[in-house]
């Protein structure tokens, strides 16, 4: 029975962890102490070199939804000496012919088709439909209900929010962002917010990435 260790504290994850039959050894986590949803909070990211020498050979799981947030922590927990587990639903379907890199969480519902490549540290929630020959750029997040038709290409550190479309054949660039419920008909510059149907860039930073 396979061992790991959450980064943050989020009951999703854990739920999905004890549908594989995986044994939880603890969370790390900056806000909560004690127990969490029955497991013990093992100490924080500043602790994270003496968790190493007590679980060095349990990989972890990165939990957080921002894509910069979840950079930030395989950075750190990387140079630190730890490995990573790519957490897969029971329920997903996965092709045959697609590519999933490190470190990668993939919930249940999810759609991923063939000739797909999906880079490290990517997190794809519930009921995403990912669509022939799309790329995905490590560490991106693709949220709920998304669809990502034929040939989109999305690059690193992009978030795709909740029940949007991207068009075939477009791109995101990196650290995009795509509002929930959007329909996106044209590319996507890097560090842009879209939003609406069809989407249409704001004009304001991108203060999910702060």
């Amino acid at each position: 029975m396979s061992e790991v260790i959450l980064v943050g504290g989020f009951h999703e994850i854990i739920e999905l962890c004890e549908e594989q039959d995986l044994v939880i050894r603890g969370i790390i986590d900056n806000k909560i102490s004690g127990f969490y949803c029955g497991y013990p909070i093992i100490g924080s990211d500043n602790d994270a070199k003496g968790i190493f020498n007590k679980y060095r050979e349990t990989p972890l799981i990165i939990t957080p939804d921002n894509p910069n947030v979840r950079e930030k922590l395989v950075s750190l927990y990387k140079d630190v000496g730890f490995k990573f587990y790519s957490l897969i639903g029971k329920r997903a379907h996965i092709s045959k012919r697609a590519t999933i890199g490190e470190g990668c969480v993939i919930q249940n519902g999810v759609n991923i088709s063939s000739h797909v490549t999906i880079g490290n540290f990517v997190k794809v929630n519930t009921n995403a439909n990912i669509m022939h020959d799309v790329s995905i750029g490590d560490f991106s997040t693709i949220a709920p209900n998304s669809v990502l038709l034929g040939k989109v290409d999305i690059r690193k550190n992009a978030y795709i929010g909740a029940n949007s479309t991207i068009l075939p054949f477009l791109h995101v660039g990196d650290e995009a962002l795509v509002g929930a419920g959007s329909i996106v008909t044209k590319n996507v510059e890097a560090k842009k917010i879209v939003m609406g149907n069809p989407a249409k860039e704001l004009k304001k930073n991108n203060s999910f990435f702060i």
